[in-house]
């Protein structure tokens, strides 16, 4: 059937056309992924179906599939066949935002594994950005930050024990917002100081994101303050270099 679909598209390739011929199968490939003739994570035909569906050589169906890679339209996998990409997500700088809100913002469902849960003491680094001494304790959290069930980032969130009225427990941000479990306590996070840069994944963090080893990933590190300006949280995130995208506007000081 999907044959058949292929050669009813390929019957507008124009050969007169001044347009390259791999451009034109690049058009009809990606006006199907469009019209979700081929949904998001599906795979391609092969490469020899392509050729035959359309009738053109395979060096012809390989430059149109370079053309859609580039357009980051599609992914190859190898020893394993070509995918029609994931969309990217594009993340505003500009504005502090959890996690949920933003992929419900996007009408995708937002959701979280709890990968550990504990209250211990911090370690120096988490001590020292959250302005706390190393024997007051914290909790420490861990979670897989989902959108649609397809994982997008990494998330270690950790918060002094002090700043909550009653205790965190792994219940109360299974599945839900943490942000929203905060304000439920009086605590509204107000501004963020937050440094991204990229770094290689490690085989844990590959296997969980779903990405080939030594994939690239956003890494960013967030202090946020609560609207009385006391330190609330200290988060360290990895996220997909394949579907993220964090944008930031910038203005000159006239």
């Amino acid at each position: 059937m999907l044959h058949d679909v292929l050669t009813q598209a390929s019957k507008s390739l124009n050969p007169t056309d001044s347009t390259p011929m791999y451009l034109q199968v690049a058009g009809i490939l990606e006006k199907m992924i469009d019209d979700q003739v081929f949904t998001e994570g599906s795979a391609l035909p092969s490469e020899r179906d392509l050729t035959q569906a359309f009738n053109v050589s395979r060096v012809t169906i390989r430059q149109a599939l370079g053309v859609l890679e580039e357009r980051e339209r599609l992914t190859r996998k190898r020893g394993s066949g070509t995918y029609v990409a994931s969309k990217r997500i594009m993340q505003s700088l500009s504005s502090l935002t959890s996690f949920s809100d933003d992929m419900r913002a996007r009408g995708m469902v937002p959701g979280a594994r709890v990968i550990s849960f504990e209250r211990s003491r911090p370690n120096p680094s988490e001590a020292l950005n959250l302005g706390i001494s190393p024997t007051q304790e914290v909790y420490r959290l861990k979670r897989l930050r989902t959108a649609n069930d397809i994982p997008l980032a990494i998330e270690t969130s950790v918060l002094p024990t002090t700043i909550l009225q009653q205790n965190l427990s792994r219940e109360d941000i299974e599945n839900h917002s943490l942000y929203t479990f905060l304000q439920k306590q009086g605590r509204y996070p107000s501004r963020a100081l937050q440094h991204l840069r990229a770094k290689s994944a490690d085989p844990d963090t590959a296997h969980l994101l779903n990405l080939p080893k030594n994939s690239a990933v956003l890494h960013t590190e967030r202090i946020t303050w609560d609207q009385d300006g006391r330190l609330l949280e200290y988060v360290v995130s990895s996220y997909r270099g394949d579907m993220y995208d964090f944008i930031v506007e910038l203005k000159t000081g006239l």
